[in-house]
């Protein structure tokens, strides 16, 4: 065989590649032929299609650099042993990449999902693979080897293959120039924000899908950063038995042992009301005026007014300090472990209760938005998972705001005025019942605000001042937003929930003593302290509330309020059950986790308790363990939901 430039067995080889890949994700589809049934023809070939994209993205991530050398115009490209070299390298490449894909394809009959960052875990149980691998799979493990074997001959062959046209000219080294842009676009897929994620390989708003996209390289190497599972410090059975009894309630029930804390209602009476979910951008619970444990600096009046006219949580914490946790908890009742992807990074290849879902399958027509740009923390294919038809971002909302001469757009994030306005003119043209999500962006860095008058501290972009004048924005927004609602015929038939993503950084560090006096700062947990308001004049009774809870409740709130009866997975329970035997919140900050009780609470590193608040935490501490070992081991063996 010859070739007739540099550039022609990079090409066959990247091609050779992509076939070896389409013949693994074949060798899925025909082993587990069954879970994929719920795929018509087309969506199987949208889901294959979708497949070789993400087989590329992986090819190209391990291969770019040899690409490169392999494409330079330079003499010694040419040499028979570079180029038997490039075929070694090459081969090997192929090799992993193929008996990691393999190996997680006999994987995937234990968990129905890709291997992920537990390959780690793996290597602690060497002595059962190698078991397995010597006997059950021997026949796959000869398989394997040979094909490696085979893989690393074929690309040292197709390397040292003969090549003609061996010219260099000034346009030789220009066309390198065209490889790294086809190697960037080939590898990110676009120019700017989040690349290629695991949201993203859903053809179809359908778990089979993705998984039948995916491969398990693409799966490990995407979470291999994450550190193994630390919790053993309780057998399984000890840690579900613990978490089982804080969430017992006699107004539930648990539905099946293949998913040990998925539950339904005992008595639900359908109630036919519209959901507008409001999740605001670092909305901390430390820094507005009717919640915080300090004095007030007037930076949110309206939601003060708002608070006093609703059922509010004044004890509501989110589980993790990022927007994505916070908008993972609210659609799926997960509360991510340490170390474990969110939802748009892995976490959607377990089974899972989603609250759009779970609405339309009760006829509610779903919208969402949020005003970044719609990839921001894949949200395009987040709310498309999680059961939302209608999805918007920045680029799609119009300019509703008065600006000032000289005053930026909105940053990062379009104002949130005109994310809620928007929000206002695409509700009108659902058809009740339906549900509504919005994440707003004008309180996120950098602070910039559209006008003088909302500049009530000294400006800033980065500083806590600017933040809190992007707060007197943000209520000034949401008080245009409600006023101009209140008169639709769809108002009183709403229940509309706040609440914000995560907190800020402590307000006790954030302002000087010339600005207010701060007696003590509060302990560690206040930071994660966040409101949450149920606001339906109409609907419910205002009150002011000391229940402990957190995102993880929202999903079992919804569904309780509204009267469903779907069962539910969640680590959460609902705000509106007197019966739930113990009350807590999981959180994750960062390496450490944390339990929080009506008693106290305990920060954990999985090693030794590190902070907290009671003389006797051993008991709360168990707590923690046991509902940190629940959630992971049952998304790991993908028996959160069945």
């Amino acid at each position: 065989m010859t070739f007739k430039n540099r550039f022609t067995p990079v090409i066959a080889a990247t091609f050779a590649s992509l076939v070896l890949l389409f013949f693994v994700r074949l060798f899925l589809w025909l082993r587990y032929n069954t879970l994929f049934s719920d795929l018509s023809a087309y969506e199987t070939l949208q889901s294959f299609i979708l497949g070789s994209r993400v087989d590329l993205i992986a090819i190209l991530t391990f291969t770019s650099i040899l690409i490169l050398l392999a494409t330079l115009p330079l003499k010694i490209v040419y040499n028979i042993y570079i180029r038997t070299l490039f075929g070694v390298v090459w081969g090997i490449i192929m090799a992993m990449i193929f008996a990691i894909s393999f190996g997680d394809v006999l994987y995937f009959e234990y968990t129905l999902r890709h291997l992920s960052n537990e390959l780690i875990n793996l290597s602690n149980d060497t002595n059962i693979i190698i078991d397995m691998a010597l006997h059950s799979y021997l026949i796959y493990t000869l398989l394997s080897t040979v094909i490696s074997i085979l893989i690393i001959s074929f690309f040292v062959w197709l390397f040292r293959q003969k090549i003609e046209n061996k010219t260099h000219s000034l346009k030789s080294w220009m066309s390198i120039f065209l490889v790294i842009i086809l190697l960037f676009f080939g590898i990110r897929s676009k120019l700017t924000g989040k690349s290629f994620g695991f949201s993203d390989a859903f053809a179809v708003n359908k778990v089979s899908s993705g998984n039948l996209a995916l491969n398990g390289f693409f799966s490990v190497y995407r979470t291999i950063k994450d550190d193994g599972y630390k919790n053993n410090h309780f057998p399984f059975e000890k840690a579900l038995h613990i978490t089982k009894s804080m969430l017992d309630s006699n107004n539930t029930y648990y539905v099946t042992d293949q998913a040990p804390i998925q539950r339904a209602f005992v008595q639900p009476k359908r109630k036919k009301y519209n959901v507008v979910f409001v999740l605001i951008e670092s909305w901390g619970a430390e820094h507005l005026d009717s919640y915080t444990p300090y004095e007030a600096l007037g930076v949110t009046p309206y939601f003060t007014y708002l608070s006093n006219h609703g059922m509010r949580f004044d004890n509501f914490y989110a589980n993790g300090s990022r927007s994505i946790y916070g908008i993972t908890t609210i659609m799926t009742g997960v509360a991510k472990p340490t170390g474990f992807p969110p939802i748009g990074s892995g976490l959607e290849f377990s089974k899972l209760s989603y609250l759009g879902s779970i609405l339309k399958d009760n006829g509610y027509d779903t919208l969402s938005m949020q005003g970044s740009s719609r990839r921001s923390y894949r949200m395009d294919s987040v709310m498309n998972l999680s059961g939302f038809d209608q999805y918007y971002g920045k680029s799609d909302i119009p300019n509703a705001e008065t600006i000032d001469e000289g005053y930026s757009d909105g940053g990062i994030g379009t104002f949130d005025y005109n994310t809620l306005h928007f929000l206002h003119q695409k509700i009108n043209t659902l058809k009740p019942p339906f549900c509504s999500f919005v994440f707003t962006a004008s309180t996120h860095t950098d602070f910039h605000v559209p006008q003088k008058k909302y500049e009530k501290f000294e400006p800033s972009l980065s500083g806590y001042t600017g933040f809190l004048n992007t707060m007197y924005y943000a209520d000034s927004a949401i008080k245009r937003f409600m006023n101009e609602v209140k008169d639709e015929p769809w108002f009183d038939n709403t229940i509309f929930i706040f609440t914000g993503d995560h907190g800020y950084q402590s307000a006790a560090r954030g302002l000087s003593k010339k600005m207010r006096h701060v007696k003590k700062a509060v302990s560690s947990i206040e930071h994660h302290r966040v409101p949450l308001l149920i606001y339906a004049p109409k609907i419910i009774t205002p009150s002011k509330n000391r229940t402990l809870g957190s995102h993880a409740d929202i999903l079992p709130t919804v569904i309780d309020l509204l009267g469903l009866k779907n069962s539910y997975s969640s680590i959460g329970s609902s705000l509106l059950d007197p019966n739930v035997h113990k009350r807590f919140v999981y959180i994750q900050d960062g390496s450490m986790m944390g339990l929080i009780t009506e008693q106290g609470y305990v920060k954990h590193n999985y090693e030794n308790i590190i902070e907290t608040n009671l003389t006797d935490p051993q008991e709360v501490a168990d707590q923690l363990l046991s509902v940190d070992k629940v959630e992971t081991i049952l998304l790991n063996t993908n028996r959160w939901n069945h």
